[in-house]
């Protein structure tokens, strides 16, 4: 009788056990995108888990995308190397060589004049 008791509570705690192991492993499995939860990209870095997490590589990508950083790069201005004295030589040499008449020089000598630095 006790036997037959242990026994029932041991194939009770066995299938404890495996439940518990299989929620284990689809814990483990989708960690990729329970971290990224809350950023932009979080469904394709979900499908890129679900589909390629098998394989390892993908599952270490989805990792490495979901801790990675969410900001956007910032927007840099090319600001030209020719400063507005070299401008304007070149348009007084435009102006003297034919190519701009004495009010397309005034013009594009007023728009470098008020570009902010």
């Amino acid at each position: 009788m006790l036997l037959s008791l242990l026994l029932n509570f041991y194939g009770a705690g066995y299938l404890i056990g495996r439940f518990l192991g299989i929620v284990l492993v689809g814990i483990l499995y989708f960690l990729p995108t329970i971290l990224a939860r809350n950023k932009r990209k979080s469904t394709q870095i979900f499908l890129l888990n679900l589909l390629t997490g098998w394989t390892g590589l993908g599952w270490i990508g989805a990792l490495v995308w979901a801790l990675s950083s969410d900001s956007q790069p910032v927007p840099v201005r090319v600001v030209g190397t020719a400063s507005v004295a070299d401008e304007l030589t070149k348009l007084q040499a435009l102006r003297e060589g034919g190519g701009l008449s004495e009010e397309e020089f005034n013009q594009q000598r007023q728009r470098l004049l008020n570009q902010p630095a």
